[in-house]
């Protein structure tokens, strides 16, 4: 119940047209509620898995759109800790929504109320940025974009990052194995994309982009260029 207030709550703070939105939240009776906007469509696992890799066009613009939805809600305090293709939404006109703030933390959230603060690692493991392995209290927006970085690499190739292995030995390459080159898999991603991406996989946060900002910049560059 209390990870489930702690949604609610995150959720409520945020209000961007790239992330679901809350429309209520109480309980009936025994039955505890979330009331979300609906959103017609697919998610990126499973368009991926159905249809192949995408565009790297549209690849790029999702994640330049995610990354918008990542900068507003660390402005307000709030860490999603689990983007994944599965959680990310493409809906008409190819709009795209962010969804799933289950695990999202607020800064202002006493850590006696935060369910991870146990150390217990939550989160996705093919997903997961290093620091939020080790402990995820240690997650900011850097481990974020990290996260969307493994997303955008699944998008150009269909694979996550480190799709091999136990859950641990995924934990284990993470945090020490060599970010993979999406041109292995994929040939016409250009170098300024695999430059970017590889930013946003570096395995300490202080090497990554400090800002979703600055990761949009890049990404646009890169667009112009490309």
């Amino acid at each position: 119940k209390r990870r489930f207030r702690n949604e609610a709550q995150s959720a409520a703070k945020l209000d961007h047209p790239r992330i679901a939105r809350v429309f209520d939240v109480g309980s009936h009776d025994e039955w505890h509620y979330i009331v979300f906007e609906y959103i017609e469509g697919t998610n990126i696992r499973d368009l991926v898995m159905d249809q192949g890799v995408l565009p790297i066009d549209a690849a790029v613009f999702y994640t330049s759109q995610l990354a918008e939805a990542l900068q507003h809600a660390a402005e307000r305090g709030i860490v999603h800790r689990d983007i994944k293709p599965s959680n990310v939404l493409i809906g008409p006109g190819e709009k795209i929504k962010l969804v799933d703030m289950g695990l999202a933390r607020s800064d202002n959230l006493d850590l006696s109320e935060d369910m991870t603060a146990s150390g217990v690692t939550l989160g996705t493991f093919d997903y997961i940025s290093p620091e939020q392995a080790h402990d995820p209290r240690d997650a900011d927006l850097r481990s974020d974009i990290y996260s969307l970085g493994c997303t955008l690499y699944f998008m150009l190739t269909g694979s996550p990052p480190y799709p091999g292995g136990t859950m641990l030995q995924k934990l284990l390459s993470h945090g020490s194995a060599p970010p993979p080159d999406a041109r292995e898999l994929r040939p016409e991603v250009s170098d300024n994309l695999v430059v970017g991406i590889q930013k946003m996989l570096a395995k300490n946060p202080a090497d990554r982009y400090q800002t979703a900002t600055d990761l949009i910049a890049d990404l646009r560059e890169v667009a112009l260029r490309d």
